[in-house]
């Protein structure tokens, strides 16, 4: 068989075999709305690691690290102190939203919004918000794994056709198995994704360089400077990436699934124990980095799509079954948090958009069948933007980051500060969002400010903490203070 057949046999294998693994506990019980989006609120360590690590690294560690690598240089170093950031973050946030998840039936962020704030109205704008920017997200993936089909069957199959495949399989898994489903395929991408980044990361530094710091010095020597800041960009400097640290740390746990997924745990603990050992995978995004600096020597011709530094040198070196070994990684990286990112966006718009708008008086038991027909509708949403309006989105995608990271001051603030009120909530997130899409879509990202390059995202998130203080301070009574969490 040829390199192509040999490619794509493998990866239709892999995509195959992860549908069929997140279909069988559909197949095994019939789920009511709290089974099917929160797993039951059953989810041990393990299992529960999984599906949160397997959220965080999607199409841009896999796809996104090795290409910055190729062409930024040092800023992508930034990629490896956010997430251990975060996961000290998460230590103390995710344990607490948990029990009042448990407590109170909630199941999405918009839920815990509704329950800190006792606004119905707020609680509907986190969830048009949240919908805003998953769904941009969720195009992302589609677009990653379309790159990965084509690449790897050496441009034969074209990423329309592999999209529509791959994401009807999704699409059927989600909508029978739930967040048990996404679960349980989080565990096969994650094995896989480690052994392919930790394979090629290791082999072809070593194997054309001799070491690791062989290639580091032949990058040095070919491309002076390229390894400090700026790197290969003009403004990415020290202030842009000590801004930049700020924002995805913060920003980290405020992507919408993330409150799901911590609802789905057993107890605290859980979510304690994950926040510790979570670096460890942390460590994996350090290897597509190697791969994208080994590609930017190795390549002859250079990339007009960077993203593809990783799939393209894996096809220029290797024979067709290893294209296809990490094309089904790569594939895997794609549909697994994609497959989250549908949940959420299915359960934001039925449960805090429909029900709490035309759909009043539907039944809470029948909203299962509402949130799985949302599936389907916001598939067939997601290809279409994909193939037909590919650029539609971008200027979302690319506030993505900054605009959840608004979400912070009213979730942290609103748990631990028995001062934070409702009005501050709203100033501070409207204003907050604003300058988010100001700064970037004004293309003043990173701002200019006293000598420095400030991430966008961190200018508009102080200026929503300074307005959300403000102005909870103003409006502050006691007679309806909230009792303040404790840990």
């Amino acid at each position: 068989m040829s390199n192509e057949t040999v490619s794509l046999l493998i990866i239709f294998l892999f995509i195959i075999g992860a549908t069929i693994v997140g279909l069988i506990p559909g197949l095994n019980k019939k789920m009511n709305l709290e089974e099917w989006a929160v797993g039951g609120r059953n989810f041990g360590r393990w299992l529960n690691w999984f599906i949160l690590a397997g959220e965080i690294y999607t199409a841009f560690a896999f796809l996104g690290a090795s290409g910055w690598a190729y062409s930024r240089g040092g800023p992508t170093f930034y990629i490896l102190g956010y997430g251990a950031l975060a996961y000290v973050v998460g230590y103390y946030l995710l344990p607490t939203i948990s029990p009042i998840g448990r407590k109170h039936g909630l199941m999405t962020q918009p839920d815990l919004i509704e329950h800190l704030y006792d606004s119905k109205i707020l609680s509907l704008l986190t969830a048009i918000i949240g919908v805003a920017f998953l769904l941009p997200y969720l195009q992302l993936q589609l677009t990653g794994l379309g790159l990965i089909i084509e690449a790897c069957s050496y441009g034969q199959l074209t990423r329309v056709p592999a999209m529509l495949i791959a994401f009807i399989l999704v699409a059927s898994f989600v909508y029978l198995s739930g967040l048990k489903g996404v679960a349980s395929t989080a565990v096969l991408k994650d094995i896989l994704l480690m052994i392919a980044v930790v394979f090629f990361g290791l082999y072809l530094p070593i194997h054309y360089f001799g070491s690791l710091g062989g290639m580091f010095e032949a990058l040095e020597t070919a491309k002076p400077g390229f390894l400090a800041l700026p790197g290969g960009t003009k403004n990415f400097d020290v202030s842009w990436v000590m801004s930049t640290l700020v924002v995805t740390s913060l920003g980290f746990y405020m992507w919408p699934h993330f409150t799901t997924n911590s609802f789905s745990a057993r107890n605290p603990d859980v979510l304690r124990h994950n926040a510790v050992y979570l670096p460890l995978y942390q460590i994996c995004l350090l290897f597509p980095m190697l791969v994208g600096f080994a590609a930017l020597l190795l390549l002859e011709t250079p990339l007009k799509t960077p993203d593809m530094a990783f799939m393209t040198i894996v096809q220029k070196l290797f024979p067709g079954w290893t294209l296809g070994l990490v094309g089904g990684a790569g594939a895997l990286a794609c549909m697994i948090p994609a497959a989250d990112l549908l949940l959420s966006t299915s359960m934001l718009f039925t449960r805090n958009i429909y029900s709490k708008t035309i759909g009043k008086r539907v039944d809470p038991n029948s909203l299962i069948n509402v949130a799985r027909i949302a599936v389907l509708g916001l598939t067939t949403i997601a290809l279409c933007l994909a193939i037909f309006l590919p650029n539609m989105l971008v200027n979302l995608l690319l506030t993505g980051y900054s605009g959840v990271t608004q979400f912070f001051p009213m979730i942290v603030l609103g748990l631990y500060w028995k001062k934070s009120t409702k009005l501050g909530a709203y100033a501070g997130l409207i204003i907050g969002e604003v300058l988010v899409f100001t700064l970037i879509l004004g293309k003043m990202d990173p701002l200019p400010l006293a000598g420095m390059n400030l991430n966008a995202g961190f200018v508009a998130l102080l200026t929503n903490l300074i307005v959300f203080v403000l102005i909870s301070l103003f409006t502050y009574t006691p007679v309806k203070a909230k009792k303040e969490v404790s840990l």
